[in-house]
């Protein structure tokens, strides 16, 4: 009797899996006839000629394209693996970065693999055949599905996210000793926003609908969320392989942070002293006992230190404070409303310009769509035709007679478009040409004074919590937030912090 293998046979419990044919019916090697399979035969093909069949067909079930169990996972893996190498190549030729970044961060992904597979528990395993269910299994069949489901987000919740993928090429660059911020992940030059739209539809058509969400990241990482997750993998790394990762390049970052912030050159040497006061390493940490603290991240301890700096040399408020010598840094004054409405001006370039930055795209509401003018309006609509619809467009011919996107001026748009060095350059010039000169009071003028003499560092204003912040000090604390990609609850907690281990290291100096 002859046999054929094909999916669970479901009735009354039944797992069977081989079936058999007796009288033009499917009954499995337990004896429960299949529903809807029989098999009609017509002896000597008697009446063929001229002859309608009015019999009813049965139609060959249809095999699903869509991968399953690991089949579906290693598919996953080998998409993700794909993004990896967009993003990595995005990284070389549109940031400018070394080609050796490609490699590193193939060897980096190579050792992640193998922790993935590692520790592989394929409990689910899909028979080659069991997409083939018949009419009566619908119950078996949503069994399956559950449990197939079950498979996908237990092997999800142990991969790498997709924002796993970035955190990879920062480690990259981190082991080039590259002066590279986190702040670059949000102009979206780098393939994250919908990475799904970067795989070829042929993988994407056969990747379960689980994995289709977690390729849908729609929104830019907020809070901590990037830095977070590199932490995570440089502990994971550590763990698995014993890997320690550099520090951070602290000196030419810092040289960008006092440029992206406008600030007179003084503050670097500032910032240098300070970290003689603080027992910062500038390195993500290997292993954490207890809670995660944020001021474990190294860019928000050495922003931390910026803004102290800043506070000692040009405090947010009114209060004149003399120094002693006219070469002391603390000379010169920052006109702090000046200041603001350069950073006003640098934040919104853009629209100064007529033009939309990819992140103002990205954090536009309904009202800033009603304030936008028709070249920002255009400018939006491409953004959107590109992040959302590029990837459904059809090869039409009649179609592409009338296009949906602008053919031209889109090169001579961003060709016009301030760069975002011109910007800056353009800013530090404005703040710097409208520095004040303190007067100074020496020690022997301020010994004949009757009243007590105000010097730089005195009435030193610490704020532990957001709320706490004047107006002045908040946009300063906002715009050095955004630079390293981190709320501002986080950069005023661990400036505070800062400020502690400041005080607790003077009071030791002085007690010795």
């Amino acid at each position: 009797m002859e046999e054929s293998v094909r999916g669970i046979c479901g009735q009354e419990g039944c797992r069977e899996t081989r079936y058999y044919i007796e009288n033009g019916l499917w009954f499995c090697r337990q004896g429960h006839q299949q529903e809807g399979q029989e098999v009609i035969v017509d002896d000597e093909n008697f009446g063929a000629q001229g002859r309608t069949a009015r019999r009813k067909k049965v139609q060959a079930e249809r095999r699903s394209k869509t991968y399953h169990g690991s089949d579906a996972f290693q598919l996953f893996l080998e998409a993700y693996q794909l993004l990896l190498w967009k993003q990595c190549h995005a990284l070389v030729h549109v940031k400018g970065l070394p080609p050796e970044l490609e490699g590193i961060v193939k060897d980096l992904w190579v050792l992640r693999l193998d922790k993935i597979y590692e520790g592989r528990d394929d409990i689910y395993v899909e028979d080659e055949n069991s997409t083939q269910l018949f009419s009566s299994q619908t119950g078996v069949s949503n069994e399956i599905d559950k449990e197939e489901h079950q498979y996908h987000k237990r092997k999800l919740s142990t991969s790498p996210r997709v924002l796993d993928s970035l955190a990879l090429c920062y480690l990259g660059i981190l082991l080039l000793r590259l002066p590279v911020s986190i702040g670059w992940v949000t102009e979206d030059e780098i393939p994250f926003m919908r990475p799904l739209r970067f795989i070829p539809s042929e993988m994407k058509d056969r990747l379960p609908a689980i994995y289709h969400v977690a390729f849908e990241t729609k929104n830019v990482p907020i809070g901590d969320q990037f830095h977070r997750a590199v932490a995570d993998l440089v502990m994971l790394y550590y763990r698995g392989f014993s890997i320690e990762f550099p520090a951070i390049n602290s000196s030419l970052l810092l040289f960008s942070y006092v440029k992206q912030l406008a600030l007179p050159i003084e503050v670097f040497s500032a910032v240098k002293q300070l970290m003689k006061s603080v027992e910062f390493t500038y390195t993500f940490p290997k292993e954490v006992k207890g809670k995660f603290r944020r001021i474990y991240l190294p860019e928000v301890q050495l922003m931390s230190l910026v803004i102290v700096a800043t506070k000692l040399l040009f405090p947010f408020d009114d209060i004149k404070r003399y120094p002693r010598a006219p070469n002391e840094p603390a000379v010169q004054v920052i006109d702090w409303d000046r200041w603001a409405e350069a950073q006003s001006t640098f934040d919104s370039r853009g629209i100064s310009q007529g033009f939309l930055t990819n992140t103002a795209a990205m954090q536009a509401t309904e009202k800033d769509a009603m304030e936008m003018t028709q070249q920002q309006l255009d400018e939006y609509m491409d953004w959107y035709d590109k992040l959302w619809l590029a990837e459904t467009k059809a090869s039409n011919p009649f179609a592409e007679m009338f296009p949906t996107s602008r053919a031209g001026n889109v090169e001579a748009s961003s060709q016009a478009r301030q760069t975002e060095d011109e910007a800056v350059a353009e800013k530090l010039q404005t703040v710097l040409s409208n520095l004040r000169v303190r007067r100074v009071i020496t020690e022997e003028e301020a010994s004949r004074r009757m009243e007590p003499i105000l010097r730089p560092g005195c009435d030193y204003l610490r704020f532990r919590y957001e709320n706490q912040l004047v107006d002045r000090a908040r946009k300063f604390y906002d715009t050095a937030a955004k630079i390293i990609s981190v709320s501002l609850e986080t950069l005023v907690l661990a400036v505070y912090q800062t400020e502690g281990q400041i005080q607790s290291q003077k009071g030791k100096s002085g007690n010795n």
